[in-house]
């Protein structure tokens, strides 16, 4: 153990947790969070991160003592708050500290008792942070946070891309008015692409890196399965291969909740296994039922959709299966990390179900084996959620000038690429809605904010942005899974077939305030999009590399870890591109009767393209599909006008109010309850830069040029 902690923290360590040494991870954690250093933790899950974070800081609190509330940790989920509660429990108890948890599920009588007597550590989510600083009075919030020193945000890689991301940025900044210092803030997340990026986002000043490289070796095999079908004996093979598995705990993620249900159940009738279900559609006992039972077994196996992909505690996983191909480098790190614990190695087997299925997971993990991640997307100028802070920050500051919300709002880095010209803008168009009216200096809260959100006590202003960008399918009353909000605004209307975790459903209504698709089965014969993992749209990287792959630029040794079927695949893929005469720097384009230009650039850029044809052309484009490799359409046009207009896209997607013009394919998206109050241009520049991937795909025209050919196509 290290000479430089405190020997009761040592002792506790050793004595209580059984403890020898302190990991890796926990040792760097050491010099720069006791040098007071804002600090980002970057580790796969499962290697020991959150101790990092939490040893230094009890070090401090036992050695300096520790006035109330002394550490704040906020995360994404109130499950991970309930598990991280269990586990903080126990180290405070064992210094004379108390720990608190506050979320929705959290008795009123219990929060009333911390607001009058706060404790050492308060473990929250981030609408509750909200809601204290909305609802309590100055002393109120002086007395809880005065003396706080420490925060930790748990799981920042989700929480950043996301409206919830800039809240709670914005929320820590504010917190600040009520502190005697400023809070040093240490940020977890699983490894990423752009750790400056997220640093910056976290602290502006400055912030120490603290990387953990995984040691833990990556085992992995890809098996071409049918997926499609639930019955038994479609399911054969892939039961044969579960079957091996029996004897160890083994976490199944799902696409979609009744995939999940599918598997639960002909794992349960059919092998002799301990089996376990968890997503969103259960109730919050089930699932803790399922985590607490599946955490005792070393011999179970849990199917789970992404509810499990963060870090909530259920032992130590042998292995991970993916029941289709991850859509990004990061969800596959993020997923696979929860094995390997205990032995030391991470195992996964990814089933496939053939075609670009199969490219996707080989692209997926070559990447990742290279230690090529995604950069997460971080919101440059979120002026919707900006609106929601102002109106917040009225709440808190009462009796507010314009400038004490700018001087609150804009120390935020969220906020910092958002002038105070714009601000003012943002006030006046407020001023004019009547969300905000002016008495004097001051401003107050207007007619129209008092009428849309004054329901159930305002219930409905603290609560309002999803966790992520996601429709849930609906049929009747039974939640059939969800889609990324991509694909439900750009692809799906009244009477759109789509497949959902390898059942073809039609579409009945699209409710985009609520994210709701309704749907019912469909049982004709159309040509129907088969989306990968899920509807989640496959990022630039993960495509890009499959490009490499069939032009033979990768490892072939990885090719040992296919199933024979899968290795057929690949290499009739690197087949045909070479009789094409495929080459680096190529997008390729078929000009038969349908036009397909291959990219392999991503759902996003794709999408981004045949909506730019259909605004060059007129309109005049009809039968869009669009993958993750290529954007394919009808339209009257020669390869001239495809070079034209391929050229030219660097400058059309740079024109001042494009986002604009593509407001009839942004479709309705709400995106959360306060973008469809402001200016039309506005939010169709937010809705852009969520839909969209315009700095790939510019990245993709600076790098590679279109190239015509004649019958060209891989699946």
């Amino acid at each position: 153990m290290s000479e430089i902690l405190n020997p009761r923290l040592s002792h506790f360590l050793v004595n209580r947790l059984g403890w020898n040494k302190l990991r890796d991870v926990q040792r760097a954690a050491l010099e720069p969070i006791m040098g007071g250093d804002d600090t980002l933790i970057l580790a796969s899950t499962a290697s020991g991160k959150t101790e990092a974070a939490i040893i230094p800081i009890f070090n401090s609190m036992i050695g300096e003592g520790a006035e109330p509330v002394c550490l704040l940790y906020v995360s994404p989920l109130k499950a991970l708050i309930n598990d991280m509660h269990m586990r903080m429990d126990s180290w405070c108890s064992h210094f004379n500290l108390e720990a608190m948890k506050w979320h929705g599920d959290v008795s009123g009588s219990a929060k009333k008792r911390f607001i009058r007597d706060p404790v050492e550590v308060l473990l929250i989510t981030p609408e509750s942070l909200e809601v204290i600083l909305i609802n309590r009075t100055h002393d109120e919030k002086r007395r809880i946070f005065r003396n706080l020193r420490y925060i930790i945000i748990d799981e920042i890689h989700y929480f950043i891309e996301a409206d919830r991301g800039v809240q709670l940025n914005s929320l820590l900044s504010r917190i600040e008015s009520y502190t005697d210092r400023r809070p040093q803030r240490i940020g977890l997340s699983a490894t990423i692409g752009n750790p400056d990026a997220v640093m910056d986002w976290m602290s502006p000043g400055g912030c120490s890196l603290v990387k953990s490289e995984s040691d833990r070796k990556l085992d992995f095999r890809i098996f071409n399965v049918n997926l499609k079908d639930p019955n038994v004996e479609d399911l054969e093979e892939l039961l044969d291969i579960l079957k091996r598995l029996t004897g160890r705990k083994v976490l199944i993620f799902s696409p979609s909740r009744a995939r999940a249900e599918a598997y639960y159940r002909i794992i349960k009738e059919k092998l002799d296994v301990e089996v376990f279900i968890h997503h969103g559609s259960l109730s919050k006992d089930l699932r803790e039922d399922a985590e607490a039972k599946f955490k005792e077994l070393s011999g179970a196996f849990m199917v789970s959709t992404s509810t499990l992909e963060l870090g909530i505690d259920v032992g130590d996983i042998d292995v991970v299966v993916h029941l289709s191909a991850p859509a990004s480098v990061n969800q596959f790190l993020q997923r696979t990390g929860r094995s390997g614990r205990k032995r030391g190695s991470q195992r996964t087997v990814i089933f496939t179900n053939g075609g670009m299925d199969v490219l996707i997971a080989l692209s997926t993990v070559s990447l990742a084996l290279s230690g090529k991640l995604e950069n997460l997307r971080i919101p440059e100028r979120p002026l919707d959620i900006y609106f929601h802070q102002i109106l917040s920050s009225v709440f808190e500051l009462e009796k507010p000038e314009p400038s004490d919300i700018y001087r609150l709002l804009n120390r935020s880095s969220v906020f910092s690429r958002i002038s105070e010209d714009d601000f003012h803008g943002m006030i006046e168009f407020m001023i004019d809605e009547d969300f905000l009216r002016e008495y004097g200096p001051y401003i107050h809260h207007g007619f129209k904010f008092e009428k849309t959100f004054g329901k159930m006590n305002f219930l409905e202003f603290y609560s309002v942005f999803p966790p992520n960008y996601e429709f849930k399918v609906k049929k009747g009353a039974m939640t059939i899974g969800t889609i990324d909000a991509f694909f439900a605004v750009t692809y799906l209307q009244r009477g759109s077939v789509f497949m959902l975790g390898g059942d073809e459903w039609i579409v009945m209504d699209i409710d985009y305030e609520r994210f709701t698709v309704r749907v019912k089965p469909y049982s004709g014969n159309a040509d129907i999009p088969k989306w990968n993992s899920g509807g989640m749209p496959v990022s630039f990287e993960v495509s890009r590399h499959a490009y490499d792959i069939i032009l033979g630029n990768f490892n072939r040794d990885l090719l040992r870890n296919l199933d024979e079927h899968s290795r057929i695949k690949i290499k009739n893929y690197m087949g045909r591109a070479e009789s094409f005469g495929l080459e680096e720097g190529m997008i390729p384009v078929n000009m038969d009767s349908t036009i397909s230009i291959y990219t392999f650039a991503g759902d996003r850029v794709n999408k981004l393209i045949s909506d730019i044809f259909a605004l060059e052309a007129e309109n005049s484009i009809s039968n869009v599909v669009n993958d993750a490799f290529k954007t394919s359409f009808v339209a009257n046009i020669d390869y001239s006008d495809i070079l034209f207009i391929m050229e030219d896209i660097p400058s059309i997607i740079c024109e001042d109010g494009f986002p604009l013009r593509l407001q009839t394919h942004l479709n309705n998206f709400v995106k959360n309850k306060f973008i469809r109050y402001l200016p039309e241009n506005v939010a169709a520049e937010i809705i852009y830069e969520i839909l969209y991937n315009p700095g790939d795909l510019l990245k993709l025209l600076d790098e590679n040029r279109p190239v015509h050919i004649d019958g060209f196509g891989l699946f």
